[in-house]
């Protein structure tokens, strides 16, 4: 009898690890399949309102092709399509806007964020960002440069104040931490930089 009941348990634990692979690697391929399909949806040409005015990302719809996002520390092809919203379906696509933040170019706290593990892993390498490191945004001809000012902050899940108004033109970044958990969150601030 104990021996059917440890088979068991391996044949069940077998089954388990192998449905939690499977559904890692179905995530994976939706999201690439899903970051193939926004490429070419990202609007084309950013907002120039004349003068010496920094040009403003065009607004999109949730769940829509907002900007091409580039993070050359977590690789020279590191590139994702960055979404509006950041519903959990939107997630599972790619990186996402926080609505209600300001557009790339704009006075405020822009904010972006993205799942660590899972769904293609965007943020997988988050930990390895670093004061000085570039992340790149860019809609159309345009492309908003933000520098890195921080190295990765862990805070509670509940930390909304990382998404409050700041000023100057910032960017910030957010993730679950730890790599395969969401118990907490980590965020890095970037500053505009050049456009």
């Amino acid at each position: 009898m104990r021996r059917f009941v440890g088979v068991l348990l391996t044949v069940l634990g077998l089954v388990l690890a192998g449905v939690t692979v499977a559904h890692l690697v179905k995530g994976d391929h939706d999201a690439a399949q899903a970051q193939q399909r926004l490429r070419a949806e990202v609007p084309e040409q950013a907002l120039v309102r004349g003068g010496n005015a920094v040009p403003v990302a065009r607004r999109v719809a949730p769940g829509h092709a907002l900007v091409e996002m580039h993070i050359p520390r977590f690789g020279a092809s590191w590139s994702w399509v960055a979404l509006e919203g950041t519903s959990q379906d939107v997630l599972a696509d790619g990186p996402g806007h926080y609505p209600g933040t300001p557009l790339p170019g704009e006075r405020g706290n822009v904010a972006f964020a993205a799942h660590r593990a899972g769904h293609g892993d965007p943020f997988l390498d988050f930990d390895r960002l670093r004061a000085g490191d570039v992340v790149e945004l860019r809609q159309g001809n345009v492309v908003w440069t933000y520098v890195i000012d921080t190295a990765p902050v862990i805070v509670p899940a509940t930390a909304s104040w990382v998404l409050d108004p700041i000023p100057g033109r910032r960017l910030t970044l957010t993730t679950c931490w730890p790599k395969y958990g969401s118990s907490k969150r980590m965020y890095v601030r970037a500053h505009l930089a050049r456009t």
